[in-house]
């Protein structure tokens, strides 16, 4: 079998991955911290300092570089120096570590997770992945990019943070696709068996909601009762959201009322 070194493979997204591929390729997770899988090879290393890099690549065909960094993501909610830098350590200088010694070993497919709207950045955290991308197109390395919407967890998880003020303020007219990691995991997948495709068709949930139904939808599926205090949103916020969606992409079949209604808060 074909060996594929999943990065983030500890992660919300990069564990699905591994789940899917496991069964049809040896596995390889280059991690900070190692997981207990017996099916997985574990390579302990860290894309941000280098350390691992050239060593998980070795005798591998296919890279799925699933490893990001957003400090908001982590902690659930944003800040206002989300708003002027997001750390470039994995993103930009771990991909192009990883690149480089993909070249040299000769890997057949590199395959890039990557965020709708990432060529339409509008904060320092898309604009660290529209670099990444740009990397990987330049790299001389056979890729694929692959772009997903927001996960569901993410989400979720953000909600709820924001749940435990009395008062929420939120442009409810805003639009948003959340998606199901274990979705986009199938499909990026099916890209890792079938090669190399560039710029792949971007992936998102099976419904575009307003912001003001999905947090109805969280409120009842989560039994927390908070007022929502409706505010206008400019048109240039607008088209910012909706930038973030692809109707027109490929879907998944999730939606979200259904991921709220099987999965527990974390």
């Amino acid at each position: 079998m074909d060996t594929v070194l999943v990065t983030g493979g500890t992660g919300h997204l990069g564990r699905d991955v591994v789940a899917l591929l496991k069964s049809r390729y040896r596995v390889r997770v280059l991690a900070r911290s190692p997981g207990q899988d017996p099916d997985v090879e574990w390579i302990k290393g860290d894309l941000a300092t280098g350390i691992g890099t050239q060593e998980s690549v070795s005798g591998v065909q296919t890279v799925v570089h699933a490893a990001t960094l957003s400090p908001a993501a982590r902690r659930g909610y944003l800040l206002p120096t989300d708003f002027w830098r997001s750390p470039p350590e994995v993103d930009v200088d771990g991909t192009r570590r990883l690149l480089e010694a993909s070249r040299k070993a000769g890997i057949a497919h590199f395959a890039h997770v990557s965020i709708v709207g990432a060529d339409r950045p509008r904060v320092p955290y898309m604009q660290v992945k529209h670099t990444a991308e740009k990397l990987v197109r330049d790299s001389g390395v056979p890729w694929s990019v692959l772009r997903a919407t927001q996960f569901h967890w993410l989400t979720d998880r953000m909600l709820g943070k924001m749940s435990r003020m009395p008062l929420l303020a939120l442009p409810g007219a805003l639009v948003t696709q959340p998606v199901d990691s274990r979705d986009f995991a199938a499909y990026v997948a099916g890209r890792v068996q079938d090669g190399p495709g560039g710029d792949c068709e971007e992936f998102g949930g099976p419904e575009v909601l307003e912001l003001r139904d999905l947090v109805r939808q969280w409120q009842q599926a989560r039994g927390r009762a908070f007022r929502v205090v409706d505010v206008p949103a400019p048109a240039r916020l607008r088209q910012a959201a909706r930038d973030l969606t692809t109707p027109d992409g490929r879907l998944g079949r999730t939606t979200w009322l259904d991921w709220l209604n099987t999965h527990q808060p974390e």
